[in-house]
């Protein structure tokens, strides 16, 4: 599967759209390089990347903390 497969997948869960964090427009046309203004994708961005990338699961969560903090 690709990044994009993947992030796909994630944004299918249909609790996105219920708890309004975004709407279902916003979801078809959002790619995983496009930011979304969400930290909740942008988190599933920063972890998809990252295991693909092979990193570590401690750099994945301080990457997703150093992200959360700003």
């Amino acid at each position: 599967m690709t990044r994009e497969n993947i992030f796909k997948t994630y944004l299918e869960d249909p609790l996105l759209v219920e708890k309004n964090y975004i709407s279902q427009e916003k979801i078809d046309k959002l790619k995983i390089i496009e930011q979304s203004g969400v930290k909740l994708i942008e988190v599933f961005k920063l972890a998809i990347n990252g295991n693909i990338d092979g990193e570590t699961e401690g750099v994945i969560s301080r990457k997703i903390n150093q992200y959360l903090n700003k």
